[in-house]
């Protein structure tokens, strides 16, 4: 069987490639299920739960595909309109499904958060499939188009799957290195102490954020400045590589225009700048915040840099979709500054993710940032080892993110100048 642009080829047979999608989403379906009802229900309570949950399965994703099928999902459209399509059809087939099960046999048993979980993952799952195998058709149709019959090489095609964008990054990082050092060094430029502002600004957060939880709030959890400021951080790492990178290819366009070099070295460069803030921030808050509230180190500490490492895939992979997406469609950034908004209060920042009422807890554990910021909170504050469903949701989400991202700046670099 061989698969083609458009068709796949089964000997006389030739049915259309995107028909074929539709067995791969029908197990994403099932499985996408299955696992929310096993992160909502942890440990032996699952059993309890599992033979509704089995009971109602076929309901659910026979809704979910035939949604998929009625929308158009898997009839020839633009890249743009898959997307769209994922999310209409699994939103409208996860309700039809709801609706159903309720209908057919009431929902005792049956978990109605499980169903947010499943369809999130549904569309995750759907996206970071097709976003991968576009990855591996684009370098598979463009690598024998290297060398012109005149001897001259084209340099746009090197960077045409996932790892060659990924190599040639990695080709320039001379270039990535100054990128980021330049706005390090603009950033302090003409200021008297310099560098010494990235560490004076966490000793003033924690000053700041010591009187008011202590002597104003009175909040009566101990040390809960530094579970705030734990999160604030990362949080803040986060949110000023997303508004810097959503304008890291449209407001470049004299770079992207004039000279050759990997687009994907702009955004990445924002995301590489604020992480240099982040340690050196870190390097100040986490010994101090230690010190003053004396919490001895512990053997969970150690996993800091896996985590951060995690956040920073996740991070780049969402700084390349914005980028994208603000070259087309300029209005990213006013809704960026919505999201994040929306998503400070979703991600368990100034509450404790323990103190989330049991049917909200796996819709604020599904919030992006959510994970990361479990996983801090779990390393220092509570010193103990993250828990399963954190690093599942870490590694799943700084892997798709990354997918996703390079599989949108892999598709439509080719038309930034054009856009720009």
């Amino acid at each position: 069987m061989t698969v083609g642009h458009n068709r796949v080829d089964t000997g006389a047979i030739r049915v259309p490639a995107s028909v074929w999608a539709f067995f791969p989403d029908a197990i994403l379906a099932v499985c996408s299920y299955l696992l929310a009802y096993r992160l909502r229900f942890p440990g032996l309570l699952l059993g309890t739960f599992l033979p509704a949950a089995l009971a109602s399965l076929p309901f659910v994703v026979g809704s979910q595909m035939t949604a998929l099928a009625l929308i158009g999902t898997y009839r020839r459209h633009s890249r743009f309109r898959v997307i769209t399509r994922l999310v209409t059809g699994v939103t409208a087939g996860s309700s039809a499904g709801a609706a159903l099960v309720a209908l057919m046999r009431g929902f005792d048993g049956v978990s109605r958060v499980a169903f947010l979980a499943d369809a999130t993952f549904l569309v995750v799952a759907a996206v970071t499939w097709r976003g991968t195998y576009l990855l591996w058709h684009y370098s598979r149709s463009t690598a024998p188009e290297l060398v012109s019959d005149e001897g001259l090489v084209d340099r746009s095609v090197e960077m045409a799957s996932f790892s060659a964008t990924f190599l040639s990054v990695v080709h320039y990082r001379e270039l990535l290195r100054n990128l980021v050092l330049k706005d390090l060094k603009l950033k302090y430029r003409g200021s008297v102490f310099g560098f010494l502002w990235s560490l004076a600004n966490p000793l003033m957060m924690i000053a700041v954020y010591t009187v008011a939880f202590r002597f104003i709030l009175r909040v009566r959890t101990e040390a809960f400045a530094f579970f705030v400021l734990l999160g604030i951080i990362a949080w803040t790492f986060f949110v000023n590589s997303a508004i810097m990178s959503a304008g890291a290819i449209a407001d470049n366009g004299g770079l992207v225009k004039s000279l050759f070099f990997p687009r994907a070295v702009l955004p990445t460069a924002t995301v590489l700048f604020n992480l240099a803030q982040y340690v050196l921030t870190a390097s100040v808050f986490l010994p101090l915040m230690l010190a003053i509230y004396r919490v001895p180190p512990s053997s969970p500490m150690l996993l800091f840099p896996v985590f951060l490492a995690l956040q920073v895939v996740f991070t780049i992979g969402i700084a390349l979709l914005l980028s994208t997406a603000t070259v087309f469609f300029r209005d990213v950034r006013h809704l960026i500054e919505i999201g994040i908004q929306v998503l400070f209060w979703t991600t368990p920042i100034v509450y404790d993710i323990q103190t989330v009422p049991d049917r909200f807890r796996l819709p604020v554990m599904l919030s992006p940032m959510s994970p990361f910021i479990v996983a801090y909170h779990q390393l220092f504050f509570f010193r103990q080892w993250p828990d399963a469903t954190v690093w599942f949701l870490t590694t799943t989400y700084a892997l798709v993110a990354l997918v996703a991202g390079v599989a949108a700046f892999v598709t439509w670099q080719d038309r930034f100048a054009d856009e720009i």
